[in-house]
């Protein structure tokens, strides 16, 4: 048997299988580069919403000097801040003693042995009421309460509770917005959408619907706010 053919076969054999591996690798290549473009972009969903429950901390201060007279002033105190808020038409369960405390006095300049502080509380889920209720502070002051306190504490405060209820809405709709932004990003490029890659839904926040940069709480009307990341393959 002639030597050349005796290897004829086996280098054939050899070379198809060096071929067939440079292939498989090149499509391997290929694909993993493929797998490696994507695009990133983010998706905002906005919903207004009108707070659910609210809450209102009336707070007040007396400087007397004897204990009686400081008993007398936080019951009297007690006393005409519920019948006002009962008379606008809160329960009495909505209304709670929140603090009273009594201090002594021991600074030097100090016009009054003890100071007095007390706190009540109406927490409601009738919004409305405590917003007309609270714009009508001053008939509290004409009964002679004088209200105390910086303004985080002595305005009204609203919140929104069932974040849960449109928590689905809001992540459709911010993935329906990435998804527009990546087709628009892969039509100029001469690409397709393909699978998602990533994806981070976001923190839903809570803004002031007017987009005040104060304190959402402060607000009855709100807006719910989340932006996703999302990475789509492009092929």
């Amino acid at each position: 048997m002639d030597t050349g053919n005796k290897y004829l076969i086996p280098s054939i054999i050899l070379g198809l299988s060096f071929l067939l591996g440079l292939f498989i690798l090149s499509k391997n290549i290929y694909k993993s580069r493929a797998q490696q473009r994507y695009v990133s972009v983010k998706g905002l969903a906005e919903k207004n919403v009108s707070a659910d429950k609210g809450s209102w901390m009336i707070s007040s201060e007396y400087h007397l000097n004897t204990i009686p007279e400081l008993k007398a002033a936080i019951s009297n105190h007690e006393n005409v801040v519920k019948n006002f808020l009962e008379e606008k038409g809160f329960s009495d369960s909505e209304i709670k003693t929140e603090e009273i405390g009594i201090n002594r006095n021991w600074y030097q300049g100090a016009t009054a042995k003890h100071t007095a502080t007390i706190r009540i509380e109406v927490n409601t889920s009738n919004v409305d009421l405590l917003e007309k209720t609270s714009q009508q502070v001053s008939e509290l002051i004409d009964k002679g309460i004088l209200i105390t306190g910086d303004r985080w504490l002595s305005r009204p405060k609203y919140y929104f509770t069932k974040i849960n209820e449109i928590k689905p809405e809001l992540l459709k709709e911010a993935t329906q917005a990435a998804r527009v932004s990546a087709q628009e990003f892969a039509n100029n490029s001469g690409s397709a959408v393909g699978e998602i890659k990533r994806a981070n839904q976001g923190i839903i926040s809570i803004l002031p619907a007017n987009r005040s940069s104060d304190g959402q709480e402060f607000f009855k009307e709100k807006m719910v706010r989340v932006v996703s990341s999302i990475d789509y393959f492009l092929k």
